[in-house]
């Protein structure tokens, strides 16, 4: 199967139309564990890219003292993975606790894909902020809702729930979790906006 950037831009479509197909599709693909975590290594760095690029040409970012992003691009890649497997981690226990039939290669699958959506949608925004500040934050308010109703769903299917509503507290309690559990984790590393890697 060839991946051109038609048919990506059309899978990131279908996925916010029809999160729910989406989500059975991915998860029907079987992939392997290993590639899964591979992948979600991958999508951790990516994000650090377009964060780090975000920052460098959102205005209101520009407009700090700087104090905030004093850490290297490898701290912020520790954080975001760290709190990428947690979360992981904590969408599967959750929904396990709540009854869901969810694998951890099947939740693995949806969070990578949800993030390469998420991605995607960043760098839309990062090009619309080099041309207008205000469309772009404006796009990232949308993306936003966007991508919390494709999450919704692609929970709600993972755990075969039939219900949105348990789909939206998995998801609350699996931040609430995985919050704590990095928090501690980062502080024990000594990892921080202030110091550390």
């Amino acid at each position: 199967m060839t991946f051109t950037f038609e048919s990506w831009m059309r899978a990131v479509w279908n996925s916010i139309m029809e999160p729910s197909e989406t989500a059975r599709g991915v998860i029907g693909l079987n992939i392997p564990r290993n590639a899964l975590w591979t992948a979600l290594a991958l999508v951790a760095v990516i994000n650090v890219i377009l964060l780090g690029l975000l920052q460098l040409f959102s205005p209101s970012v520009m407009a700090t003292d700087g104090s905030t992003f004093a850490m290297s691009p490898f701290g912020y890649a520790a954080i975001i993975g760290i709190f990428l497997v947690l979360f992981v981690l904590g969408t599967h226990y959750v929904g396990q606790f709540f009854g869901g039939a969810g694998t951890i290669e099947a939740t693995l699958a949806i969070v990578v894909w949800f993030q390469s959506v998420s991605l995607t949608l960043e760098a839309v925004q990062l090009v619309l902020v080099l041309i207008s500040p205000a469309i772009g934050s404006m796009f990232g308010l949308l993306s936003l809702g966007a991508l919390i109703w494709v999450f919704i769903n692609f929970v709600n299917v993972l755990h075969g729930y039939n219900s949105l509503a348990k789909a939206v507290l998995t998801i609350i309690l699996s931040l609430m979790s995985t919050a704590l559990c990095a928090g501690i984790l980062l502080a024990v590393l000594g990892i921080g906006p202030t110091g550390g890697l």
